[in-house]
């Protein structure tokens, strides 16, 4: 799901008038954009847009938030992306064989940043079969893709970090956030839906990976996130941590006030109240609030 609320709201930060805002779509997308519908997207998180409005918002943010990796490792992305999507592709288990087999020598190729997209994208790879073996009940093989995902994923970040240190302005937290969401992503997908928000695992995992605060942090620049204050409001609430349940739930209502309400529901999400994992959070603050 596309984030048009935040991905609105960053376009915003960057001082221009709504006039200018408006402009710039134009360029995009000639059939202009009604300034309401701009408007309530940009207060609205349970607002949707057309597919039309959508694509020219996203061109419009990509152009203003290029990626910061090379644009061949994108490129490679790209084209890893619309294979998997491709379900009609009578090869592309063997041709994503052979992807990994590119993947695997060019690694050792490039600069830092071009190293950490391509760990980036190996580990993608090895993500993306976890369902699948999970579901085949091929334990061995999930663990093993399991482990190989994470351990790329922590090459990047550990790149990324270094490069960082390097180049202040060149990654941002968001960006790190996402690695962090993948590497969170690794142990939910090797689990069953039902046991997802018990598993003792997943918990350690919570308690000891740093993707609490890296979700604290992009709020700190970010505060209209409010999927991730979302997220980290769930798995706070996994943890059974009131502290950061109450630090979560704030972080939603400045993302927007509608977020007070449990029962409210943005776009592509259900309302907290409806949904399990958030029940714990949900019972501790009506109590912190009483």
């Amino acid at each position: 799901m596309s984030n048009l609320y935040s991905k609105i709201h960053r376009l915003k930060a960057l001082g221009w008038t709504w006039e200018t805002f408006l402009q710039k779509i134009d360029v995009i997308y000639p059939a202009g954009v009604d300034p309401k519908t701009l408007f309530s997207l940009h207060r609205k998180p349970h607002h949707k847009a057309n597919s039309q409005i959508s694509k020219a918002i996203l061109e419009l943010h990509d152009q203003q938030f290029p990626s910061p990796f090379p644009a061949d490792t994108q490129a490679l992305l790209n084209i890893y992306n619309r294979l998997l999507k491709c379900k009609k592709h009578i090869s592309i288990d063997q041709d994503i064989k052979d992807f990994m087999i590119f993947l695997a020598q060019d690694l050792s190729f490039g600069s830092d940043l071009r190293k950490a997209r391509l760990h980036w994208l190996k580990a993608d790879i090895h993500l993306d079969q976890l369902p699948t073996l999970r579901n085949n009940g091929q334990l061995p093989a999930l663990r093993e893709q399991k482990q190989l995902a994470l351990d790329h994923y922590r090459q990047s970040h550990q790149l990324l970090q270094a490069y960082k240190v390097q180049y202040p302005q060149s990654i941002d937290e968001f960006t790190l956030y996402k690695l962090q969401q993948n590497m969170l992503a690794c142990h939910l997908n090797s689990l069953h839906s039902d046991q997802r928000y018990s598993d003792a695992g997943l918990k350690h995992y919570l308690s000891h990976a740093n993707f609490i605060q890296s979700s604290k942090r992009v709020l700190h620049t970010e505060p209209y996130q409010w999927i991730i204050a979302r997220n980290g409001l769930r798995f706070s609430s996994i943890n059974k941590n009131q502290a950061d349940c109450e630090f979560f739930y704030q972080a939603l209502i400045r993302a927007n006030n509608a977020f007070k309400d449990f029962s409210y529901a943005p776009n592509g999400a259900p309302p907290l109240i409806n949904s399990a994992e958030f029940q714990w959070a949900i019972q501790h603050l009506t109590k912190s609030v009483q």
